[in-house]
């Protein structure tokens, strides 16, 4: 088959959470281990850098892979989800895992996925391992999915360090009710004697993560400031503490400052706090956390806004529309996957909120709207879901004839 056509048989077979909810989600580290088992155990011998986290789990992964990478090491990255390609969750050296080398690797195990039945994170993860090993990574930077102690990538016994970037409330009727119940499942990375990197936490989330440290003589160190200050919201300037201080345990090098405040343009993070240009800004921020890091972020631009959002329908969207900064005019649209929430929907709770808007028929097309529509210093915020932005982006690049700026 060719790339699209295995991505079609995949979104078809295989449950996937981020596309269809909570329905398709599987707690449960049984099937990651049967898959490795049959893989050959691709996880043998890597050398792994463990992150979770409610957010910033990404931001820091892709900053410490960079950094790493600047040193000359072959540096392997996992991260979920996706903004717009599959491939997206495989790195080595910031390369994305080829078409090719994806469809062999489908294909070549289609009997194991019969046997098994795995979700679709569990085959790209347990893909993934087999990447980086076959590649001969020296070390391997593993995003979480959604929680800590049940999630696939938990099974390494002693990675190098692990961390835990943030606690918020999000997912609680997978993670638990509350932040103590959350931090519980996120600090379930934690392994005997390897020390873990913590971001700002609440104070009852960090006397968990604090608690089961000790159980297991887990030093806990948190972020690592740097001298100079970073554009862009609050969580830019704490993710790349917690990023500075995971490089620093692995014995820090003169070329890591040069990376660390070049930003998500500098780590190949796409999406976050993404610049396509002066006059458009992309970020999927998509829980009250990050929409109020973003939306603060936003409003000390000091710009008129047009604000394109779409959203998913088992967020709490009166909550997220409170997050965002005033604007001009609002862009409803919804992303192309069965848990979005619809457009005409979002368009009656926004009205009820007090934010007036239109409906546009899809992210690109009320993306493209609001470009045609902004003046003078006016400034184009895209922000929601991963699908929404990678949605967006998709649009810009083909209106640009490729992928730009950050």
């Amino acid at each position: 088959m060719e790339y699209d056509e295995v991505l079609e048989w995949l979104y078809q077979q295989l449950p996937m959470f981020q596309r269809t909810g909570p329905v398709r989600y599987r707690i449960d580290l049984a099937k990651t281990h049967g898959l490795c088992a049959a893989l050959g155990h691709p996880e043998k011998g890597l050398k792994v850098i463990h992150i979770a986290g409610t957010n910033g789990k990404g931001s820091v992964s892709h900053a410490v892979a960079a950094t790493l990478t600047r040193r000359g090491l072959k540096v392997g990255l996992y991260t979920s989800p996706h903004l717009s390609d599959p491939r997206e969750r495989i790195r080595i050296d910031g390369v994305l895992i080829s078409k090719q080398e994806f469809t062999a690797f489908v294909e070549d195990h289609r009997s194991i996925w019969d046997a098994h039945q795995p979700s679709f994170f569990e085959l790209m993860f347990t893909m993934s391992l087999c990447h980086f090993s076959s590649k001969g990574a020296d070390v391997v930077v593993l995003e979480t999915g959604m929680g800590g102690r049940l999630d696939s990538t938990n099974i390494f016994p002693a990675p190098l360090v692990t961390a835990i970037t943030s606690i918020g409330l999000d997912h609680q009727q997978f993670l638990g009710p509350d932040v103590r119940s959350i931090a519980g499942e996120k600090a379930g990375i934690l392994k005997e004697g390897v020390p873990c990197v913590v971001g700002v936490l609440p104070p009852e989330a960090r006397s968990v993560v604090l608690e089961r440290s000790m159980r297991l003589g887990v030093e806990v160190y948190d972020g690592l400031p740097g001298t100079a200050p970073m554009d862009g919201p609050e969580w830019l300037q704490r993710n790349t503490a917690v990023a500075r201080r995971i490089l620093s345990l692995l014995g820090s090098q003169d070329s890591d400052e040069e990376v660390l405040v070049g930003g998500p343009s500098a780590w190949g993070l796409r999406g976050r706090w993404h610049r396509w240009n002066e006059d458009v800004i992309l970020d999927c921020a998509h829980n009250v956390e990050g929409l109020t890091a973003t939306g603060k972020a936003l409003a000390a631009i000091k710009r008129p806004l047009r604000i394109v959002f779409a959203t998913v329908a088992d967020k709490d969207v009166s909550e997220a529309l409170r997050c965002l900064p005033e604007a001009k005019q609002h862009y409803w649209s919804a992303a192309d996957i069965p848990r979005a929430m619809g457009a005409a929907e979002l368009q009656r709770k926004a009205d009820s909120a007090g934010r007036t808007g239109d409906v546009y028929s899809s992210v690109g097309a009320a993306l493209l709207q609001a470009m045609k529509d902004r003046r003078a210093d006016e400034l184009v915020a895209v922000i929601g879901s991963v699908f929404t932005v990678g949605e967006a982006l998709s649009a810009l690049e083909s209106d640009a004839g490729g992928p730009q700026g950050h």
